[in-house]
């Protein structure tokens, strides 16, 4: 079972100055296969973490690499591909060796690196707490996964929020589902939909303009007839 993620007030502030945007993301997930294969991980805020931002970022098409094996080099070139078309890299999972090895030359090929500090495993937490620490003062970004989903959410453009792959997509999330497993036709809180994930919802679409209510949701509750409706209310 891994160690309890420190708590926010136990690391040092963020140093980096620069703004998460969605269209410049890149989600790198890192030793994913080696991290389930740890006893009780399944059931830790670690891996709840994780699955968090993962769906947060298929819901708004932010690429996701799964980053895996000892191969330096290898790691090196794939990374530096995504860096030219998507800036801010933003990694969790396990802080292996290779990977503190690779961090100093991607910030000579992107300042905007940002650590999900609740969304990575090293190992202890005296740890966990410190190379937070170092990454901070040598102007690493760092974040938990609570802001990160919700930046992920208010940078994203609207035009994607308010289409009909957004809408679909971000209630996909919400059910941690994939969109095929859901029948359009379908009353949604079948599926699991309950009022936390449609207050959720809700938010998302007015931030981004979209005149709708929570009791649209409850009046709206097929995914066909919802998405129908939130594209309409966004005119």
């Amino acid at each position: 079972m891994p160690y309890p993620m420190p708590k926010k007030i136990q690391l040092a502030p963020s140093q980096a100055k620069w703004q998460l945007s969605t269209t410049d993301s890149v989600l790198i997930l890192v030793g994913l296969q080696n991290l389930r294969m740890i006893a009780g991980i399944q059931d830790s805020d670690l891996m709840t973490h994780l699955i968090q931002i993962s769906n947060k970022a298929k819901a708004l098409d932010i690429p996701i690499v799964d980053l895996y094996g000892d191969d330096l080099m290898q790691g090196m070139q794939q990374l530096g591909e995504y860096a030219s078309l998507h800036p801010q890299m933003i990694f969790a999972g396990q802080i292996t060796p290779t990977l503190k090895q690779i961090l100093p030359y991607l910030q000579s090929v992107t300042e905007q690196i940002c650590v999900v500090d609740d969304a990575i495993l090293l190992s202890n937490q005296d740890q966990h707490i410190q190379w937070i620490d170092n990454i901070s003062a040598q102007g690493v970004h760092h974040m938990n996964s609570y802001s990160l989903t919700r930046l992920w959410d208010l940078s994203a453009p609207s035009h994607y929020v308010l289409s009909t792959k957004g809408i679909m997509l971000a209630v996909a999330e919400q059910l941690n589902l994939d969109v095929l497993e859901i029948d359009p036709e379908v009353d949604l809180k079948q599926y699991g939909l309950d009022s936390v994930a449609m207050v959720t919802l809700v938010g998302i679409w007015r931030a981004h303009g979209a005149n709708i209510r929570y009791e649209d949701l409850l009046e709206y509750n097929s995914l066909h007839s919802l998405v129908s409706f939130v594209l309409q209310s966004a005119r």
